[in-house]
């Protein structure tokens, strides 16, 4: 995933956005193996998938009694490289990170919940991405070891995350698709390929190339369509944009016209905003571009988004963002900061459902520090409502009636008849027999 991940090198703000120390513990080699969930494990307990990226720089030995398993369908590290020659990077800190005891703790909080496991294989660069996309001898030494570490770690699947990929690379990125999907699937009979691409045309070109490989599911990176470079303020993922332009609209408008399906689609959608300074805190101002030298523009995550006394804030409902401005009195400036509150959250997701879209992606677990309101914009969103509880009907008990005894008429004399005919004479009562039948009993 691109926006504040390892390749963003070109001081936008990586202190803000990257490391804290982590805390990973000791290798996880000595405990006990871990498994992949079976198709009867996997919990299908949300309406829509909930794919949440766990990047290595902010696992820590906290991590896995933070997550809501409850409100997630997959937990995927973040990341694994290659090296030239297409063997797995063991001296990464994202495989670190994957080989940790937290690590461990996670995959088996999340498969004890039927939640999935992905390990994200990343490459970026059009160079590096074309030299392994033309090498079979690499792609197959990279397939062999991924599925080796799947096994090893009990993992459910792979993300796959190739950024810069030329156009003419494309059929070769498919055949390593399906190459990759038919050995994961001999691996594990439920596994899944996912593929990340951005979210533009050449998005929805290697998308197209994706599923002709046969990728399980697309996870659309829907952000970034702002920068330090833009000409005004404004989200870094609209819903519409002001103005017109790129927008998560656009972009599924973009993918349905290229007949991809939606219900293998995730919109991944970002916990970190973007910030400029301005002239003035009025929403959608132009960045004072003079003052990038001491007040550069850069993104920020969520949890770090503060509000203090006397400044400005609002939401925009067309681009649905929330947005706050600070004056900064020693620069003279003011520092504009647009961001997915929980309210532009829901409407974004309400936006993926409104699609048929499979579900939406979260970059990054823990740019929110955990917001337990992020937690139940998702749970609004994915969680079914508890069935009713059927309402108990009372049983009714039929009481049998009881029989009507007649009385005996008294014969009549007269003076001048002493016998009554047999028509006249009274019959006996008749015996009733009374059955007693059980009332309905309530279901």
């Amino acid at each position: 995933m691109k926006a504040v991940c390892r390749p963003v090198l070109a001081g936008l703000a990586l202190a803000v956005l990257l490391p804290f120390a982590m805390a990973t513990g000791t290798s996880a080699a000595t405990t006990a193996p871990l498994r992949p969930l079976t198709s009867g494990q996997v919990a299908h307990r949300l309406s829509g998938e909930v794919y949440g990226f766990l990047p290595y720089w902010l696992q820590t030995s906290k991590t896995p009694g933070s997550l809501r398993y409850d409100l997630l369908s997959t937990v995927a590290f973040f990341d694994v490289g290659l090296q030239s020659n297409g063997s797995v990077d063991r001296g990464t800190p994202g495989y670190t990170a994957l080989m940790s005891v937290s690590a461990t703790a996670v995959i088996g909080a999340a498969h004890a919940a039927g939640v999935r496991a992905d390990l994200t294989l990343a490459s970026f660069g059009f160079a590096q991405n074309r030299a392994f996309l033309r090498n079979r001898t690499s792609q197959r030494r990279a397939i062999r070891q991924i599925v080796a570490l799947l096994a090893s770690r009990g993992l459910d699947g792979v993300a796959v995350d190739f950024e810069s990929v030329y156009g003419r690379d494309l059929p070769d990125l498919s055949r390593f698709i399906d190459a990759l999907g038919r050995a994961v699937r001999a691996h594990d009979r439920v596994g899944r390929v996912s593929v990340a691409v951005g979210a533009s045309r050449a998005g929805a070109a290697m998308a197209a190339a994706a599923l002709a490989g046969h990728a399980d599911r697309i996870l659309i990176m829907g952000y970034d369509y702002r920068s330090g470079e833009s000409a005004t303020t404004g989200s870094t993922d609209p819903l519409v944009r002001r103005g017109g332009g790129p927008s998560l609209t656009w972009t599924l408008d973009l993918f349905n016209a290229a007949q991809l399906p939606a219900n293998r689609i995730v919109l991944t959608l970002p916990y970190y905003g973007m910030s400029w300074p301005t002239a003035s805190a009025r929403p959608g101002t132009a960045p004072a571009r003079a003052a990038y030298g001491k007040a550069p523009a850069y993104p920020i995550r969520v949890s770090r988004v503060q509000a203090p006394t006397g400044a400005r804030h609002g939401y925009d409902p067309v681009e649905a963002s929330a947005w706050v401005a600070t004056y900064d009195a020693h620069l003279h400036v003011w520092r504009q900061t647009w961001f997915d509150s929980p309210q532009a959250l829901a409407a974004k997701y309400a936006f993926a459902r409104s699609r048929g879209l499979a579900g939406v992606g979260l970059w990054a677990l823990g740019y929110d520090a955990g917001s337990a309101a992020n937690w139940q914009a998702l749970a609004k969103a994915f969680r079914p409502p508890p069935p009713a509880k059927a309402q108990r009907v009372p049983k009714r008990v039929h009481k049998p009636a009881k029989p009507a005894h007649k009385r005996r008429p008294k014969p009549t004399t007269t003076a001048t008849s002493h016998k009554s005919s047999a028509a006249e004479r009274p019959h006996p009562p008749s015996t009733v027999k009374v059955v007693h039948q059980p009332g309905p009993t309530a279901d």
